[in-house]
């Protein structure tokens, strides 16, 4: 039976679908092994098979989406912080400069162990983020439109098909990456800390800048801005027919964009000219394909049995922070070479699978930590470290304790939030 979900569930479903998003990038870097790129040459061929048919899908239907999706979640969440931060008379623009230097730390502090860290990226797109909250919405409406279309590198396309003689920009983080894969393979601890500390974040950084990848975030950060604004997520009737247009533009454009992906390998162009016309491509249809996703997302969360399911990814959506960085924590020393080196035996079947059981466990943990806790433990210290007061208690209260407790006027003249 399909039911509207009740109005706590309305943020619920963010926090879902950020979980969502977040279960989709663990098995992405499981598949990927963490940034290390190798698999086991070994393997009899009906599993090899299989790996293939693995690694396809997961370039198909993950990369690309899950970010997309968690970047879409970052700009309805800024939204949420800068409106009740308002309520509550707080310096917005000052704090949440001051919050994303925060995340800038913690992101750096990732980094080190697992390059491929994002938290340093959105923290450093976030601050154009904070200005551009002035404008109005159709001038955000046209700039989100510019940064999803890619100007540069849809300029540079265009010019490669009508001037083969046009000489284009060549990506740079993919040859210290060759050096970085061997380096986590065979070396130390200290070896890829100290190679992390520097060269591996900024290979990361290019990378986005180069693949486009800055740009697209950029333009979903203040999509998420403008659907927090409309306050959509506060009419079920609204988010639903929201939720029913995303999906059916998402499959056309999949469809289009699929079409075009088809005959441009077909097609007798330069090998550089493909190469840029299929990654531009391919960004547009992880575009479409992250409107599928939310869009579907949003529709079964609407028929109550779907949303007992996918409830359950809440609480890691509530502790998104700790669950993210966790992951990297846990699966660097899995497959590097300085822990298990699980690269050398595990190819992307199994890979993804050890993902999955790794995200299920992370679940539970987190449903688990919220029954007794208010904020998951990095959530906790960036919420002290914005305010810089750490009185916020983490621990839930017992009602005895609850009743004693200030009253909330007074927690909101202190600007707790």
């Amino acid at each position: 039976m399909n039911s509207p979900p009740p109005p706590r569930s309305r943020i619920d479903l963010l926090d879902a679908m950020r979980g969502s998003a977040l279960l989709g990038i663990l098995l992405l870097h499981a598949l990927h092994h963490w940034g290390l790129m190798r698999y086991p040459l070994d393997a009899p061929g009906w599993l090899k098979a299989l790996d293939a048919q693995t690694l396809r899908f997961g370039l198909s239907f993950l990369e690309g989406k899950a970010y997309a999706v968690f970047a879409m979640m970052f700009g309805v969440s800024f939204f949420l912080l800068l409106d009740r931060w308002s309520e509550r008379r707080v310096n917005f623009r000052a704090r949440f400069l001051w919050r994303l230097a925060v995340l800038a730390g913690l992101g750096y502090l990732h980094g080190i162990i697992y390059s491929g860290d994002i938290l340093l990226t959105i923290a450093i797109l976030g601050v154009p983020l904070v200005y551009l909250s002035r404008l109005g919405n159709r001038t955000l409406g046209w700039i989100a439109a510019t940064l999803l279309l890619q100007v540069p590198l849809l300029w540079a396309t265009t010019r490669l098909l009508f001037d083969p003689g046009f000489q284009p920009w060549q990506p740079q983080p993919w040859v210290a990456y060759r050096d970085l894969f061997e380096l986590y393979a065979q070396g130390s601890f200290r070896d890829v800390t100290v190679i992390n500390a520097w060269e591996g974040q900024v290979s990361r950084l290019w990378w986005a800048i180069e693949s486009g990848r800055h740009a697209q975030m950029s333009g979903l950060f203040i999509c998420g801005l403008l659907i927090g604004r409309s306050r959509i997520f506060e009419d079920p009737a609204r988010c639903v027919r929201l939720a029913r247009r995303a999906l059916l533009w998402g499959l056309a454009g999949v469809v289009i964009l699929h079409a075009l992906k088809l005959q441009l390998a077909d097609a007798s162009m330069a090998g550089t000219a493909r190469n840029f016309a299929g990654s531009l491509l391919s960004s547009y249809r992880a575009l479409a394909q992250a409107a599928v996703w939310m869009g579907a997302f949003v529709l079964l969360y609407q028929w109550t049995r779907a949303r007992k399911v996918l409830s359950l990814l809440a609480p890691c959506g509530r502790m998104s922070l700790t669950c993210y960085v966790t992951q990297g924590l846990i699966g660097v020393p899995l497959f590097y070479g300085y822990g298990l080196g699980l690269y050398r035996h595990l190819g992307p079947l199994h890979s993804m699978l050890l993902g999955g059981a790794l995200f299920v466990v992370q679940c539970a943990c987190a449903n688990l930590w919220l029954k007794h806790f208010n904020f998951g433990p990095l959530e906790w210290v960036w919420r002290c470290c914005t305010f810089l007061d750490f009185s916020t208690p983490m621990r839930k209260r017992e009602p005895m304790e609850a009743a004693a407790a200030p009253a909330p006027a007074l927690l909101e003249r202190r600007g707790e939030g």
